[in-house]
């Protein structure tokens, strides 16, 4: 089969584990830290400028934090307090949530208890940025407009334009026996027996990836036609993940699916004048 643009998906998979094999001979990748650098690393090369990526955590404007791996976030608009490098991944950050367009939870082997840990950091994550102003579908300018639900405009996308992007991603995973495996049936029913962990809401990853061949991604049926969609979905429909197996794909579809997303969300304003007038006032 061909997809799109002479295989293009196909050959971003490749390259994108290409890049994590050339990577691996620099870091022990049995250290999580060393993964999430690598990941970064690569991440870097694919998004465009506009797009910022860190290690860290996402933070409200009353100091609530979560996270701890990937954040995926607006440099151009809103500054972290980084000061190391643009290409340097081995502090981590703290990110206001009005600036997060993604987090990716990132695990070397994915396995049961990891999975378990990376949904309730995600979890948590997600919930975070879900509290901060909504952006109306039709608003232009971050700084002018108030958020209206007008329902869904279009059935398979949000109501709101600054919704975030939850992704568990690895470079292997185990079986049902809880031991690394790349046997594609072996990963898929490890998969489907972490169903009822996985959050019955908003808070929910669209996209697992299970080493490469191997993902979840969220959806909805309707009509007995199951619809995939980027964000998971809050039209009211019932919503359930695929448990797919796309050989030499995977990581070619996390990439397309994260800059779909990323084109998608359209951010809102940080509260400079908020920040502004209590510094004024204090």
């Amino acid at each position: 089969m061909k997809y799109y643009y002479n295989d293009y998906l196909v050959e971003l998979s490749t390259k994108f584990l290409t890049r994590l094999n050339d990577i691996k001979a620099d870091y022990n990748f049995d250290y999580g830290d060393e993964f999430e650098i690598a990941i970064c690393e690569i991440l870097r090369t694919f998004l465009p400028t506009k797009f910022g990526i860190c290690r860290g955590f996402v933070v409200s404007r009353n100091g609530e934090k979560f996270g701890d791996d990937i954040v995926i976030y607006d440099q151009l608009n809103f500054p972290t307090l980084k000061t190391n490098s643009r290409y340097d991944f081995s502090r981590k950050e703290n990110v206001p949530i009005e600036a997060v367009y993604a987090y990716i939870e990132a695990k070397y082997t994915l396995e049961s208890e990891n999975f378990n840990k990376s949904l309730l950091q995600l979890s948590n994550v997600k919930k975070l940025c879900l509290s901060r102003e909504k952006t109306d579908i039709y608003q232009v300018d971050p700084c002018i407009g108030t958020y209206r639900d007008r329902g869904n405009i279009v059935e398979s996308l949000p109501k709101f334009r600054n919704p975030i992007l939850g992704i568990i991603l690895s470079r292997y995973c185990v079986g049902v026996n809880n031991k690394k495996t790349e046997n594609t049936e072996e990963i898929k029913q490890f998969l489907k027996s972490k169903y009822d962990n996985i959050p019955d809401n908003n808070t929910a990853p669209e996209l697992v990836i299970a080493g490469k061949d191997n993902l979840l991604t969220v959806g909805y049926k309707k009509e007995n036609e199951s619809v995939p969609t980027l964000f998971y979905p809050d039209n009211g429909l019932w919503i359930g993940y695929e448990n797919l197996i796309k050989v030499d794909l995977v990581y070619g579809i996390f990439l397309s699916h994260l800059m779909a997303s990323l084109n998608w969300i359209r951010l809102g304003q940080l509260p400079w004048i908020d920040m502004l007038n209590e510094a004024k006032l204090e």
